[in-house]
């Protein structure tokens, strides 16, 4: 915080002032996921999860005292995309999310691996998790910072409705959440 010694006068260094000033567009971005690149072509929003530390309370004679916890949570990362005609994306998300909940029975796990054993990458670690990414643009829609989320999967699809009241077309867009170990933020 920068501190004032007089009125008007603002003694923050100027050294620690950003070289780019301008602000971060909620426009500039591209989502990927290995596993449902139709899901990645029709990406129309992603909601940065939440970032949290735990709070560990020091006993004292009069009032504990908040000290910064050990642990780092990540919340769940949402998007939303919309849904082609054919619902490929749709049935990206759904059929994952059926292969790891197995309803019927353990061969459904079996179609969770798409790719052969030969085609797997380093992002496609395992039938069930995905890596992904959000790359951040810049003002001159040039990627500029990479957000990558590591073994991602999906938690849940949201409902889809289909509406034949409605008097102007609204292409159907799908929530989906998902869940990762961690996500990282770097500089391109």
């Amino acid at each position: 915080m920068a501190r004032i010694s007089k009125l008007g006068d603002n003694t923050l260094n100027q050294k620690a002032l950003s070289g780019n000033l301008n602000f971060l567009s909620p426009i500039g971005f591209r989502f990927q996921l290995q596993r449902a690149p139709n899901v990645e072509y029709f990406c129309q929003s992603v909601t940065m999860p939440t970032l949290s530390i735990n709070e560990v309370p020091q006993p004292s004679a009069f009032v504990n005292i908040p000290r910064p916890g050990d642990k780092v949570t990540y919340g769940e990362l949402t998007i939303r995309f919309r849904i082609d005609e054919d619902m490929t994306n749709y049935l990206e998300m759904h059929n994952w999310i059926i292969a790891l909940g197995h309803p019927d029975d353990l061969s459904q796990y079996k179609n969770l691996n798409p790719m052969t054993p030969g085609a797997r990458s380093e992002g496609f670690q395992d039938e069930t998790y995905s890596d992904g990414s959000v790359i951040v643009l810049s003002s001159n829609n040039n990627a500029n910072i990479r957000i990558a989320f590591q073994d991602m999967f999906p938690l849940s699809i949201a409902p889809l409705t289909f509406d034949t009241t409605i008097t102007e077309i609204e292409y159907l867009e799908a929530d989906c959440t998902l869940q990762y170990k961690k996500f990282t933020i770097e500089k391109l």
